[in-house]
């Protein structure tokens, strides 16, 4: 039976009035992208997380490791292993590893999560374990891991694709290329108005002030968040030498990269690698 004309001129003005919505913030992060330099977007990072107060909770940071952090480890890491956290705010998941007998060190750029998550290990018996560290680049120096985590995020917060692929390459270099890296990030949604929007304006405004394009899944969220499809996870990986092992998706995206994969399988609880499954919505990229 038809639909009623009026709940079919509803349903299409919703339709046209999400669009609107979408296409409006996509015109708004394009304007930004193309005007904030990187320098802006890291005060504009830092801005948002010294007035977000949830990641310096006990209550929050002793909450444990979510189900696919938790299916990295079973799969890949060996018990005792050492691990390095980078991005590791107030210190949940070096505090999670702690208490299940690995040996983490976790490293946090933001001068005020680093110093809830120092002071949270330090009353649980491991002080300097979670340290401060500087904005870019690998925190680790010359130290030796199993295995690398990058917090939860926080790898999509990096505003440049090179650094972002920098970070990678250095990870793995940090496991002498033998060990697994974890990186989680939003995924590009089905309804892909606003990051066409985004792209098309910041590519314009950057024109015009001759600076690098954007790359499509940039947004600010308020803060910068690069979203990803599987196809730009995959291809960044592969930048820095590492081939991507697993992935799925729990309504956030997760990746396990490795140098030398050595038939490893995909936790049980993640998704399966198929090369050939379609990796759809990159015509925009």
């Amino acid at each position: 039976m038809r639909a009623p004309r009026w709940l079919r001129l509803y349903m299409a003005g919703d339709r046209m009035l999400e669009s609107f919505v979408h296409g409006v913030r996509g015109l708004y992060d394009g304007i930004w992208l193309g005007v904030l330099d990187e320098d802006r977007l890291a005060q504009l990072d830092r801005a948002f997380y010294d007035d977000e107060s949830a990641y310096v909770t006990d209550d929050y940071n002793l909450s444990g490791l979510i189900r696919w952090e938790q299916a990295f480890l079973d799969e890949y890491v060996s018990p005792g292993g050492r691990v390095a956290v980078t991005g590791a705010g107030g210190g949940r998941e070096v505090a999670a590893l702690l208490s299940q007998g690995y040996a983490p060190i976790g490293y946090e750029p933001h001068p005020r999560l680093a110093a809830a998550g120092a002071d949270l290990v330090a009353r649980l018996g491991h002080p300097g374990v979670l340290r401060h560290c500087g904005p870019h680049g690998w925190p680790g120096g010359t130290d030796r891991f199993d295995a690398v985590v990058l917090g939860w995020g926080s790898y999509m917060l990096i505003s440049s694709r090179a650094r972002r692929i920098a970070l990678l390459r250095d990870a793995s270099e940090a496991t002498g290329g033998r060990g697994p890296v974890l990186l989680s990030y939003f995924e590009v949604p089905p309804r892909r108005t606003q990051f066409v929007a985004a792209t098309r304006v910041g590519r314009l405004v950057r024109r015009v002030r001759r600076r690098p394009p954007p790359v499509f899944g940039d947004a600010l969220a308020p803060n910068f968040a690069h979203h990803f499809t599987l196809k730009q996870v995959r291809e960044e990986l592969a930048a820095a030498g590492l081939t991507l092992i697993a992935h799925g998706s729990d309504g956030y995206g997760w990746a396990v990269g490795r140098a030398d994969p050595g038939g490893a399988q995909a936790p049980s609880q993640g998704t399966s690698i198929d090369p050939s499954a379609r990796e759809p919505g990159d015509e925009h990229e």
